[in-house]
């Protein structure tokens, strides 16, 4: 049996600064991330990552030579650090990272952000169309059936209430 005592940095990251300010130290330096205990936790995991983080990336944002990885590998940082907090579910984390593996294998994971275009937005968009639907009727007709679906008990409620009213 594992018998390791918790410390308390184990239990809560933020220290209690002096002048009431929970407080970090990375990197050497101090971090100071707000009085309010909660709000600061939040806005602590919010950062982690870009402040433990590699500080190269951050430079290769700064000169505009980002890469579509890149740009996903940051964007699901901070979508993990809301999963931490609790502000989105793990599965919209999934979810988003299974369309951007996508949207990578589509375009090239080493494509550069610049050289993105709206043509190549069009293309991908009428990738994803083509791949649910073989027409645009068949997606009309899925649609129509899906919202007669939706609405059937919307449908007698109305009536009831049309009743009601008159």
């Amino acid at each position: 049996m594992n018998s390791k005592r918790k410390t308390r940095s184990d239990k809560f990251p933020l220290t209690l600064h002096p002048t009431g300010q929970y407080c970090k130290k990375i990197n050497g330096k101090i971090r100071y991330f707000g009085k309010d205990k909660k709000k600061a936790l939040e806005k602590y995991l919010a950062q982690a990552t870009y402040l433990h983080g590699p500080q190269s990336l951050a430079q290769k944002i700064s000169n505009g030579k980002i890469t579509l990885k890149q740009l996903c590998d940051l964007y699901l940082h901070y979508q993990n650090s809301r999963v931490l907090v609790g502000n989105i579910t793990a599965k919209h984390y999934t979810d988003s990272k299974y369309s951007l593996d996508r949207f990578m294998t589509f375009l090239g994971q080493g494509c550069r952000i610049e050289n993105i275009s709206t043509l190549d937005l069009q293309n991908y968009k009428r990738k994803l169309q083509s791949s649910y639907f073989a027409s645009r009727d068949e997606y009309e007709q899925f649609l129509g059936k899906l919202f007669d679906q939706l609405n059937i008990g919307r449908r007698e409620r109305l009536k009831e209430e049309l009743a009601a009213l008159r």
